[in-house]
């Protein structure tokens, strides 16, 4: 079977941005490219929201019916090559005609999607050109994109961009929506613009990519991901307290084991320093920004990362959230499912303790490691605030530093439930704990065993083409947990941020 047609795909896509419509379609059509963003179902019912016919279908009568009940909220799409077919079914419901490339669509909107991208524009009377490719994307100015040679330039108020790209990649074949999502995720919190409304409309590809950057939690998820997953390795172009060491050596590896691994040079962690800032990344997912750049090149169908539980359903290390419904979530979820990437977090649920366990169990112990400071292959720093944790669940040495006095000093302790779970495991050895964490000493005896194990509900939040096989890689490894982790002890969270229970 054939996918529909690109202007059918592109309609539905701003008819329903940013949710997800329960879809059905009256077509012989690979619907496959709707995976990451709407529900395909086989009956029509009084919760579908889009229902794709072809003209003179013999349902049309039954169709029209259903649509003036009451009981159905249904938007109706017509796709012909001719006007007239349209017109013959569904005139009575004077249906808005939409001319693309040799083709037209009808589409009669139901009152809930009038509030749609598209849905708004058709009621405005705003000329609809489906087929240009900056419809969905009226803030867009390809001007600010260049390329030369292997360098890709994004050219702001402050800096030009840049990303060293491999040699075959053409921006003029990379999608608008690309790379307006990536000026999205390193400029939009401190231009307003990228608030205004836009709608991915990006097929999806045929592959996973990982944002891998050497360490323990990125390594984990790889370990949970594909085999053919891609590995995107951001590595600055510019002098800073970061060093690539470690990271070249882990990835040497990999290719050596078969892995396909892509390193891309790029300047925009400086872009917050023209914001009183440090070099960073400037929003969550700028850690994104090289591989959302190359998805097309690629073929990707998913962009991971290996943000762990004290990221996700711990929010800052210290207070219990359902990360599905946290802001966080809403926010970027549409837009990469949009994109044709959705969010793959195979270790959404696992916490920095079993990310630690998979990347020694999978082979990678003394590999893999999260220090950025060190320059000598092999060996970490010990004393920077990574250090400070990893080793410890590693039964490594560390040394006391003013950045890790710092960070036990604060409240909300910093990655509050892993630096707890690292703190029980000196204190069970008997070592002294830093008199900065003295307050917390009434928690060395509270049971923290659940951080071993991993918590089910992430998988639900994973590309449903990849829930199963991660499923299944991390059964192989890890426990599921078998507490309700909404029901933590208020005890504990409460003192991390620095309250009493």
């Amino acid at each position: 079977m054939r996918p529909p047609p690109y202007s059918v795909f592109k309609a539905v896509q701003g008819l329903s941005f940013p949710r997800t419509s329960e879809l059905h379609v009256i077509e012989e059509w690979d619907t496959s490219d709707w995976e990451c963003t709407q529900k395909i179902v086989n009956e029509l019912s009084t919760s579908t929201d889009i229902l794709i016919i072809p003209p003179h279908h013999p349902t049309a009568k039954e169709i029209v019916e259903k649509y003036q009940s009451n009981d159905y909220k249904f938007s109706i799409l017509i796709y012909s090559h001719r006007e007239k077919d349209i017109l013959d079914d569904f005139v009575e419901l004077n249906p808005f005609i939409i001319k693309t490339r040799g083709s037209f669509l009808g589409i009669v909107l139901h009152k809930e999607a009038k509030r749609s991208f598209l849905g708004k524009r058709l009621l405005s009377g705003t000329k609809i050109e489906i087929s240009n490719p900056h419809f969905f994307l009226p803030d867009f100015d390809r001007s600010k994109w260049d390329q030369e040679g292997d360098k890709v330039i994004l050219r702001t108020n402050h800096i030009d961009v840049e990303f060293h790209v491999p040699e075959m990649f053409s921006l003029k074949r990379t999608s608008p929506d690309l790379l307006w999502a990536i000026e999205h995720v390193l400029l939009s919190p401190w231009d307003k613009i990228y608030d205004n409304e836009w709608v991915p409309t990006r097929r999806p590809g045929n592959r996973a990519g990982l944002s891998y950057s050497g360490g323990v939690d990125s390594t984990a998820a790889m370990c949970l991901m594909p085999e053919d997953t891609i590995l995107f390795y951001l590595e600055r172009n510019f002098e800073s307290m970061i060093h690539h060491t470690n990271a070249h050596r882990i990835l040497s590896h990999l290719e050596k084991e078969g892995r396909h691994v892509v390193s891309i040079q790029s300047n925009h962690e400086k872009i917050r320093t023209f914001h009183n800032k440090n070099p960073g990344f400037s929003t969550d997912y700028a850690c994104m920004a090289h591989l959302i750049l190359v998805a097309d090149y690629f073929d990707l169908d998913a962009a991971g990362t290996g943000m762990p539980l004290e990221n996700t359903y711990f929010f800052h290390g210290i207070r219990i959230r359902d990360f599905k419904e946290s802001g966080f979530w809403k926010r970027y979820e549409p837009i990469f499912s949009y994109l044709g990437i959705p969010i793959y977090q195979p270790v959404a649920g696992c916490s920095e303790i079993v990310n630690n366990t998979i990347v020694n169990k999978s082979g990678y112990e003394g590999l893999a490691t999260s220090c950025l400071r060190s320059t000598i292959p092999g060996e970490t720093c010990d004393s920077c605030w990574k250090c400070f944790r990893k080793n410890i669940f590693n039964n490594l040495k560390w040394e006391m530093s003013p950045e890790i006095s710092t960070f036990l000093t604060k409240r909300p302790l910093k990655q509050g439930i892993a630096t707890l779970l690292a703190l029980q495991m000196l204190h069970k050895l008997n070592r002294q704990l830093p008199d900065e964490v003295d307050d917390l000493i009434p928690l060395m005896s509270k049971d923290l065993g659940f951080l071993n194990k991993y918590w089910g509900q992430s998988i639900d939040l994973l590309p449903r083409k990849y829930q199963k096989i991660t499923k299944e890689k991390l059964s192989q490894m890890i426990p599921e947990m078998d507490i309700d982790l909404y029901s933590l002890d208020h005890e504990i969270t409460a003192m991390l941020r620095g309250g009493s229970a």
